[in-house]
């Protein structure tokens, strides 16, 4: 099985975080093969910076050859998922719906942390968007720096998580799901700090990805995500 690991941002160095990840929780067998979005943002972190992603994004994984089994989207965001998943046969599958689909058997609330303030409206109308809503008992953020001053040491960025969920504490949240590719490798430390279970989406992506090509499902054709009505250079 080839699972297709497309980072949203242009930034190789998530794409190489995120390749890590899903080498960890990939099954025997599966090969994980990292890909950037070089036309991309360095990082997805406005709605502005969502849409300037979202093109280049489709045009590219629309012209894949030859084609993976699957693709993981490697970024917590929309990015023209929808779009993506018009034009592959392939099922596509996001974080953020990898994450939430498997917190809701596990929790009855889950918190959303997210890597700034300003992304806190835009992870809520992701969770909109979804159908993840009424499980959502908040969306919180810690404050790291623009992507291109480089990473704050790993344990600062945990001292600043584990602050953050003790005081959404009263949101009534039983679990946390990281909310993107920057958090997520913090996830087996994060969980040390907590009694709260972390879900790391990378993994969760992943999983979701395998399991739906062993079950030979992808998105339907039928409706929403049908192909578009036009040839793809008439766009």
């Amino acid at each position: 099985m080839k699972l297709l690991l497309a980072n949203p941002n242009s930034t190789e160095a998530v794409t190489r975080a995120c390749a890590v990840l899903a080498r960890g929780a990939a099954s025997p067998g599966t090969e994980i093969v990292p890909w950037t979005n070089r036309e991309g943002p360095p990082a997805v972190d406005s709605v502005y910076g969502d849409y300037m992603a979202g093109r280049p994004l489709a045009t590219r994984l629309a012209a894949l050859a030859p084609r993976p089994d699957a693709v993981v989207l490697a970024g917590f965001g929309n990015y023209g998922t929808g779009a993506i998943k018009e034009v592959m046969e392939a099922p596509v599958v996001g974080l953020a719906e990898a994450a939430m689909a498997f917190a809701t058997p596990l929790c009855h609330r889950f918190l959303i942390v997210t890597t700034s303030p300003r992304m806190i409206a835009y992870t809520e109308d992701v969770v909109q968007l979804l159908g993840f809503a009424p499980r959502c008992a908040a969306v919180r953020a810690v404050d790291l720096p623009p992507i291109a001053a480089g990473e704050p040491a790993a344990e600062e960025v945990v001292e600043r998580l584990a602050d953050a969920l003790a005081a959404a504490r009263v949101s009534g949240a039983d679990l946390v799901i990281l909310g993107g590719a920057r958090l997520a490798p913090h996830a087996d430390a994060l969980r040390r700090r907590t009694p709260l279970v972390v879900v790391e989406p990378v993994a969760c992506a992943v999983a979701m990805a395998e399991a739906l090509v062993r079950l030979g499902l992808g998105q339907s054709k039928a409706g929403k995500f049908a192909p578009p009505p036009r040839p793809l250079n008439e766009y």
